[in-house]
């Protein structure tokens, strides 16, 4: 054993030199022929303005400020097959993000507004034309939302968390409390399942759920106030297509799931294991009792001259809990599906070394994503915490 563990390296040394030998091409940009194509992106849901951002696409060796900036576009709407208006440009803004390689872009785009508010199941067209560019356009179908027919919860206590701590209340934060306040021995959950009847369809089906603290009265702590909570979707089998792999994950796992390793504030799923359009949700969430601590200053000072807090008082807050479950478009499925990647990460490290990007759009003759969504909400009241006054819940 001691031989195989001392070798062991330079094996895995000399597979890895192999595979980087064998996948060295060499690829010639010809940029003479390069023609930009207009680029639109904008998601469109009933009863609202339709807001579509436009741009330019452009080489990656264009280091202009303005090179995705599209000037003197044109944008016409129509409606089930109408033409309804030439949408307006409000303006332009700028997006500053970071490439794939983690370097940063800034991004000029001019925004587009409608005047009409499109219903549920209108038939979105929206063309695009500038001097140059070749015309682009998108179509979209916007959804009829589904219908929550019913909604439990249970509470269930675990000596282990769940999940870890994703949002933004708590990530990363170990909350500090009075002397006389003492934490839950268990961790508290509560299991939520929530029924949802669609309209029938002969095409799939996608949403997106995603659970809100719907928390309104703590105004100058916006860090508890909307934000979203991690979902535990092990134990229901429609949230099997949800969880985000990657090839290098499935190498490292010998194709072994990484379930229970991974957890988001929203989940992804379609309608092929509903029955006669319906179906009952089946999730569980943690960290639903947020906790807000009175702090108050000792006057000294600490060794790099800050004040020193201690704590005083801590209430244990219930706000009302919003499930949001929303009908996303097929056009949009495969950009959510994605979701979003890391590019200092070891998979997407991996995916550099290995397949160029896909760059998903329906646009045609152009690049980008126009999709439409409809959005069912449904309110859960949290009761009051019961652990007792000088009880907060286990973090």
């Amino acid at each position: 054993m001691k031989i195989l563990r001392e070798k062991y390296p330079i094996v895995v040394l000399i597979i890895w030199t192999l595979i980087f030998t064998a996948c060295e091409k060499e690829i010639r940009l010809d940029l003479g022929d390069y023609r930009p194509r207009i680029v639109m992106n904008g998601i469109i849901s009933p009863d609202s303005l339709i807001e579509i951002r436009v741009s330019k696409s452009f080489l990656y060796t264009d280091t202009f400020t303005d090179k995705s900036r599209l000037k003197n576009a044109s944008l016409t709407l129509y409606i089930n097959g109408k033409e309804r208006e030439k949408m307006m440009m409000t303006g332009y803004e700028r997006h500053t993000d970071n490439d794939r390689l983690g370097l940063q872009y800034t991004a000029v785009v001019a925004l587009y507004r409608s005047t009409v508010r499109p219903q549920t199941g209108d038939w979105i067209r929206i063309e695009a034309t500038a001097e140059g560019f070749k015309p682009a356009w998108a179509e979209t179908t916007i959804p009829v939302p589904p219908q929550i027919t019913r909604i439990d919860t249970a509470t269930f206590f675990t000596r282990q968390r769940i999940m870890g701590q994703i949002n933004a209340g708590y990530g990363g934060y170990v909350p500090r409390y009075p002397d006389s306040i003492y934490e839950e021995e268990l961790y508290r959950n509560m299991r939520i399942r929530v029924g949802i009847t669609t309209q029938p369809s002969d095409a799939s089906q996608y949403f997106m759920l995603r659970l809100r603290c719907n928390n309104n009265l703590v105004s100058d702590h916006p860090d508890l106030n909307g934000y979203f909570l991690g979902l535990y979707t092990d134990d229901d089998p429609i949230f099997r297509e949800s969880y985000r792999k990657s090839l290098l994950e499935d190498i490292i796992t010998e194709g072994s799931s990484y379930e229970g390793f991974k957890y988001f504030d929203s989940a992804i799923f379609s309608n092929k294991l509903f029955r006669n359009n319906s179906y009952t949700i089946d999730l569980s969430i943690t960290d639903y009792y947020p906790t807000l601590t009175t702090y108050e200053k000792t006057g000294e000072t600490s060794e790099w001259g800050q004040p020193i807090y201690v704590p005083i008082k801590t209430e244990v807050l219930n706000p009302p809990l919003e499930v949001q479950f929303t009908l996303i478009s097929p056009e949009l499925y495969p950009y959510f599906r994605k979701g979003e990647y890391d590019p200092q990460s070891d998979e997407e490290s991996f995916e550099l070394i290995s397949e160029p990007e896909i760059t998903y759009s329906n646009v045609q003759n152009g690049i980008g994503i126009v999709g439409s969504i409809s959005t069912a909400k449904v309110q859960i009241n949290t009761p009051p915490f019961p652990g007792g006054e000088n009880r907060v819940p286990k973090r």
